[in-house]
């Protein structure tokens, strides 16, 4: 039974094909390629319109001039033919870049433009005899120079970085952290450092590095025009410091004793930065360098307080949160 049911699958596959594979099918299918064939010829021969590019390239730089601004490297142009030779132009790559002379188009004084008649004439020579040029678009064809003035600048972030809540960027690092800048005098002196293209980076946990492009600076050029940027996050801990009150305000005549004489602070802090804060030599307690509380007698006599109001006035850089435990203390004014 399952032999008869075999022989009965192979015959109906057989017939199946032999019907694919008919004389009819075959001259069907020739005819449908030869009306195919046909339809593609006819429209390829119509006239169509169609937007190409080429690469152009600035030569015959002398070795003591250092280009600070290139022209564009790319030339957008339309042209109209035939659509068969409108698809050579762009299935083959038939067209070699154009090359414009720096000789031939620097005008001496750190300026050049290259001309658009030029560019046109070396791509119509490209182009077969019917082809037409309908439009040409270069974005910048002018250039600038300098016979190697520069100087070195840092590098800057620029954008938004963002850890987790229980995270802070300890710092970012640039290799290289210089970079030379090529420019006439006037842009020279206009910059003190060139910064880095923005950057949006969230929710960093670990050690990031990137390569990141240098933002352009018009009329210079940087050298290199890329660096690699390493953003270290660190993890933040509460921490808490004893500041000293300092009275502000106060008259030549008068003395404003606060008691305590000292306040805590308290503060959040990556523990990398924590490890360079200052600390006693001794009992290895944080030092209050760069905190500053003050007590202004101006606002005490203003006041009529039984207790005195401090503030904070300054705190040090990369902590955040900073907060006194206690915002009054008790005073006396002496008479000197």
């Amino acid at each position: 039974m399952m032999s008869i049911r075999l022989i009965f699958t192979l015959d109906t596959a057989r017939n199946f094909l032999l019907k694919i594979f008919s004389k009819e099918f075959l001259v069907f299918l020739f005819f449908l390629f030869l009306s195919g064939a046909f339809w593609l010829m006819m429209t390829l021969n119509e006239t169509y319109e169609s937007e190409l590019t080429v690469n152009m390239k600035l030569i015959d730089i002398p070795k003591n001039v250092v280009i600070t601004e290139d022209p564009d490297t790319i030339v957008r142009f339309t042209v109209r033919d035939k659509g068969f030779v409108i698809a050579a132009y762009e299935f083959t790559k038939v067209l070699k870049p154009v090359l414009v002379s720096f000789r031939l188009y620097n005008d001496d004084r750190g300026h050049g433009t290259v001309s658009l008649v030029d560019i046109q004439r070396q791509i119509q020579n490209q182009l077969n005899k019917g082809t037409r040029i309908v439009s040409l678009k270069v974005d910048n064809l002018s250039f600038t120079y300098n016979y190697g003035l520069h100087k070195r600048v840092p590098v800057k972030f620029l954008g938004y970085v963002a850890s987790n809540g229980s995270y802070n960027i300890s710092h970012t690092l640039f290799t290289p952290d210089m970079v030379t800048v090529y420019a006439d005098k006037a842009t020279l002196d206009s910059i003190k450092s060139v910064y880095t293209e923005k950057q949006y980076i969230t929710k960093l946990t670990e050690t990031k590095d990137v390569d990141v492009n240098l933002r352009k600076i018009a009329r210079a050029k940087c050298i290199p025009n890329k660096v690699r940027m390493k953003i270290t996050p660190d993890v933040l801990t509460e921490e808490t410091v004893s500041v000293p009150i300092e009275a502000i305000n106060i008259p030549k005549d008068k003395v404003l004793r606060t008691f305590p004489g000292k306040v805590n602070v308290r503060f959040i802090v990556g523990a990398f930065r924590l490890q360079s804060m200052p600390r006693n030599s001794e009992t290895k307690e944080l030092l209050p360098t760069g905190f500053k509380v003050v007590a202004d007698y101006s606002k005490l006599v203003e006041g009529h307080s039984d207790k005195c109001r401090i503030y904070i006035a300054a705190s040090p850089t990369d902590i955040r949160n900073v907060q006194l435990t206690t915002t009054s203390v008790d005073y006396v004014i002496e008479q000197r």
